[in-house]
């Protein structure tokens, strides 16, 4: 592979809505991406869906057609070969990011890659450069240290929804789901000494593993209309890309107390529609980053100090790159002399 067959086609947080973001996910990119794959039209790709952004990094000689396949109108961010790598780069270190140089977006990349390494969706050289982006991530951090005493994602939950109560400690907590980000809260909780939390998911199995490492109590999914009756705080972060918490279910809210829905999915879970009772308020993702204002200039200078390991990383993936054609070319030229003697 030459770097410029390397491409990435987006959009993020600064492009489009969450409702204009929620749309693009469910088109369902992974479905067109294995069909190009199984045609040859792609070599490999790799589809990362987050709560901020859709990407995906893709090897082709064709990306017109790509691009018509997936009916890339929507995307806003086109990148490739050197520019496409540099951009990956710069994405796994945070630099994109709404707070600057955060770690969920490096633990992101990595395990949307190795979904795709393991469904055997990348190529040799796809891998070299995610290998050399994630070890960059990791490198950065260290380095930098921008992370230490960082208000992550789940940190801003907590702070918002602290923010509309006075204690709570008094106050009971349903969380549903079991992901990367339900765990986050449920952990920054926990360490808060925020124990009355009642988890639910599709599959028991992954709460009841929890209960080992956190006091908190597992919910059948089926029952989980029934722990909203007697909830105030309702936290949904799951990856289902439909509703998971409808309004017709919901129905005797308005008989109820005070309530707060926090919906952090992407598609959302939770149904629009319950803000047609007084007593309750819905936020999304989009409502947390109003909350968010602080050490922004600090990490910035901090991105600055130490973009200098993002150019060392690159030069590096590129002499890479370079060793391994002039080796190709080498070995190409020595089987013509040997055809020819």
């Amino acid at each position: 592979m030459q770097l410029d067959s390397f491409y990435v086609l987006g959009v993020t947080y600064e492009d489009l809505s969450l409702v204009q973001r929620e749309e693009v996910v469910k088109k369902g990119s992974r479905k067109i991406l294995d069909r190009l794959l199984e045609i040859g039209k792609i070599d490999g790709y790799i589809l990362l869906e987050t709560c901020l952004r859709i990407e995906i990094y893709l090897e082709t000689a064709d990306i017109e057609g790509v691009k018509k396949e997936l009916n890339a109108g929507v995307f806003s961010i086109e990148k490739n070969g050197i520019t496409g790598v540099e951009y990956l780069f710069q994405v796994i270190c945070g630099f994109h990011s709404i707070i600057k140089g955060e770690d969920h977006i490096l633990s992101q990349i990595k395990n949307s890659y190795l979904k795709e390494l393991e469904r055997k969706n990348t190529t040799k050289s796809m891998n070299v450069i995610f290998n050399k982006a994630i070890e960059l991530g990791k490198k950065f951090r260290h380095k930098s240290q921008i992370s230490k005493n960082a208000l992550s994602l789940e940190a801003i939950a907590l702070k918002f929804i602290k923010s509309h109560f006075d204690d709570l400690k008094n106050q009971r907590i349903l969380i549903v789901g079991t992901g990367e980000m339900a765990v986050s809260v449920l952990n920054i909780f926990t360490r808060n000494n925020i124990n009355n939390i009642v988890m639910t998911n599709r599959s028991k199995k992954r709460v009841i593993e929890l209960q080992k490492e956190y006091q908190v109590d597992a919910l059948d999914f089926k029952d989980r209309y029934l722990e909203i009756e007697k909830s105030q705080i309702i936290i949904s972060a799951t990856a289902a890309h439909h509703t998971i918490l409808e309004n017709k279910m919901m129905e005797g809210l308005g008989a109820m107390g005070d309530k707060i829905f926090l919906d952090l999915g992407l598609p959302r879970d939770i149904d629009v529609e319950i803000e047609k009772h007084g007593n309750i308020k819905l936020y999304n993702l989009d409502h947390l980053w109003d909350v968010y204002r602080g050490n922004e200039a600090n990490r910035s200078k901090l991105i600055t100090k130490y973009e200098y390991l993002l150019s060392d990383q690159l030069d590096k993936l590129i002499k890479h790159f370079e060793f391994k054609e002039r080796s190709r070319c080498r070995n190409k030229s020595l089987l013509e002399q040997e055809l020819v003697s």
